[in-house]
């Protein structure tokens, strides 16, 4: 891997609006994760059957894996050129995709869907973050028992936040405000250059080869495990209780207990990325693949299960 170094003595100032950029789109994931996929079923559901609302749900949900899976190469190829690009775009993305998402739940775009997924898929896609500010972060900053924490609770803020009135169009509109305010930092942040050396279709060729099966394994499991705690879970407290506040108690709970044990490690809550949304590199986009497939795989799984009770 190859990448062009911001001055020394601009480093710090780097890393730190790189925390800062970091921690404000972590902290609305966090705060909407729980709740976009209840809400996308929701929705479903009133012109649906429940059986129909949850197929319907789960293509939505395979959508956005396929194209991140078909975007992950042209991406990564891309943004060789500078990861900043990435961030940007990554971002942009991200707070359309919520923004989008809040229309979608409020019934502006009826037979609009397809589009949240495409959205959701190319961020995860194009969101990378340069290796040598993550690596230099890494060395400044201490796991901040706090903010991790907050991190932890933004579920439960969000239940609140439902159960007092807010709709679910204005919660996916609050998330995509801390997104879009997360760019400021950007400002700040030097564009880096990092080294892609695949092609297109070698980057699928290398997804195949056997001498890749034990990372795509471990991917594709944690892609997998990422489906069971970011889509699966929700519907099933949602359908259990009826009930927001059990949606992200729930939720924070599990992201209290995934902390604690990785705060006692020193390491912080992870996300739905490989290696956290950090790098560019070939093995990367593998990981990142994987983790789709993984994901889609999950969802192939569901709608082999649930099918039966549509047709």
């Amino acid at each position: 891997m190859a990448y062009t170094s911001p001055p020394h003595s601009t480093l710090f100032r780097d890393t730190s609006a790189l925390s800062a950029h970091r921690f404000l789109v972590r902290f609305a994931q966090s705060l909407i994760n729980a709740f976009l996929w209840v809400f996308i079923f929701a929705y479903f559901t009133q012109a649906e059957s429940v059986s129909n609302a949850l197929i319907r749900t789960l293509f939505l949900y395979a959508l956005a894996q396929t194209i991140t899976m078909l975007v992950v190469p042209f991406a990564m190829r891309r943004l060789r050129g500078g990861m900043l690009a990435g961030l940007i775009g990554g971002t942009l993305l991200l707070s359309a995709a919520l923004l989008y998402a809040g229309a979608v739940v409020s019934g502006l775009f009826p037979g609009g869907t397809a589009m949240l997924g495409i959205l959701l898929g190319a961020y995860r896609a194009l969101y990378r973050v340069p290796y040598v500010l993550e690596n230099a972060a890494a060395g400044t900053h201490k796991v901040r028992f706090g903010a991790e924490l907050l991190l932890a609770l933004a579920p439960l803020l969000g239940a609140l936040f439902l159960t007092i009135g807010g709709e679910a169009g204005e919660l996916c509109s609050l998330a995509a405000f801390f997104v879009a305010v997360a760019l400021a930092p950007l400002m700040f942040v030097p564009n880096v250059h990092e080294k892609f050396s695949w092609g297109y279709r070698e980057t699928f060729g290398h997804f195949a080869a056997a001498e890749n099966r034990k990372i795509l394994i471990a991917s594709v499991g944690r892609g997998a495990l990422g489906s069971l705690l970011y889509l699966v879970l929700p519907i099933t407290v949602l359908f259990a209780t009826r009930s927001y506040l059990a949606v992200g108690a729930v939720f924070s709970t599990v992201l209290l207990c995934l902390f604690l044990f990785r705060f006692s490690q020193r390491r912080v809550l992870t996300e739905e990325h490989a290696d956290a949304g950090r790098y560019l590199d070939e093995y990367t986009a593998l990981k990142e693949m994987g983790l789709a497939f993984g994901r889609l795989a999950l969802c192939a799984l569901l709608l082999v299960v649930f099918s039966p009770l549509v047709f």
